[in-house]
């Protein structure tokens, strides 16, 4: 096993390295000059522009900026925002649990609704359900995010008023400091009453949106899995026994079924982590994909680069846990079989 996952870390090395080059690469194609983040767009002599080139280290030829940019990485060092002079590490530890928060909730939404969803349109294979749940995963993965979020927050924010249409929690009716950075765990804890009912009421719509996507990849998966099961000796096997409907489909079929379900989990963190960037835009979520869009709009080289390499990080951690964890549940992928 250990042989195992040392030689997927290893792999994960060259991917690293590339997304480095990439990230640096497409950080210098945004229109603008960093520089005046720093300084401000009115006139400026050329020894104080000199100055700040070269405090930023923009004076250097790009090969040194780029060794120097990976250096400073590997040392956990990801720069100083431009525009707030904070850490880009803190800064992104400060903002991300929103982010995490966000897509824990999609996820829920998601896999809860999608894999029984998927289960039953597989045990009905060829009826009015299967076809509807079909047609709508192709729907809803088809379904620009942006236009989605607009829609819900036209129809159950604004016209039905069933949601609210942006933020974390409301601060006019509930204050307190934050403990661990999860609205939802922080209202708990503050024993506010209704803070905690406040925080999932705010998660709703943006959770919904965020969460639509995986949803129809994840029913399609569990239906077409499960279709591959049902057809197995040992599930024929269990109904010629006489077992129950439910115990055959839900402890025998689904249970095998879900290995490339939960593969599919966890490849879906990347899409999570794109499709935050615009659902946080939209809900004013105050999380990475926020932050992100706004320090594009700043030029702020620092915090993109340190948060692009950040979150990309993360997601491919996640998918090296989901690869260990998919040869602890089939071993004989461990062996190469």
């Amino acid at each position: 096993m250990i042989k195992f996952f040392l030689k997927r870390l290893a792999l994960t090395v060259p991917t690293f390295l590339a997304l480095m080059f990439i990230t640096f690469v497409a950080i210098r194609l945004v229109p603008g000059d960093p520089v005046e983040v720093r300084v401000g767009e009115r006139g400026i002599s050329p020894e104080r522009l000199a100055y700040f080139r070269h405090e930023l280290g923009l004076d250097q030829p790009v090969w040194k900026q780029f060794f120097d940019y990976v250096w400073n990485i590997l040392h956990g060092d990801f720069g100083v925002s431009l525009a707030t002079n904070e850490k880009v590490l803190t800064e992104f530890f400060t903002l991300f649990p929103a982010t995490i928060e966000l897509s824990f909730f999609a996820m829920l939404f998601a896999s809860a609704i999608g894999i029984p969803a998927g289960a039953v349109a597989a045990v009905k294979r060829g009826s009015w359900f299967d076809q509807g749940l079909m047609a709508l995963s192709v729907t809803g993965f088809s379904m620009p995010i942006f236009w989605w979020g607009l829609l819900l927050i036209m129809l159950v924010a604004e016209r039905w008023g069933l949601t609210p249409v942006s933020g974390r929690i409301d601060l006019i009716k509930y204050y307190f400091e934050p403990v661990t950075g999860f609205m939802t765990v922080d209202a708990w804890l503050s024993g506010q009453k209704g803070a905690f009912l406040d925080a999932l009421h705010h998660l709703i719509l943006p959770a919904i949106v965020l969460g639509t996507v995986p949803l129809a990849t994840i029913a399609r998966m569990t239906r077409s899995s499960m279709l591959e099961v049902l057809s197995e000796d040992y599930v024929r096997t269990a109904r010629a026994k006489g077992l129950s409907p439910f115990r055959v489909v839900g402890l025998h079929a689904l249970r095998n079924a879900l290995i490339p379900v939960v593969t599919v989990i966890g490849l879906s963190v990347g899409g999570l982590m794109a499709g935050a960037v615009l659902t946080e835009t939209i809900f004013s979520w105050p999380g990475i994909g926020k932050w992100l869009i706004e320090s594009i709009g700043r030029r702020d080289y620092p915090a993109l680069q340190g948060g692009v390499m950040l979150v990309s990080t993360v997601v491919i951690l996640v998918n090296l846990g989901v690869d260990v964890l998919y040869g602890v549940i089939n071993p004989r992928i461990r062996h190469g079989r």
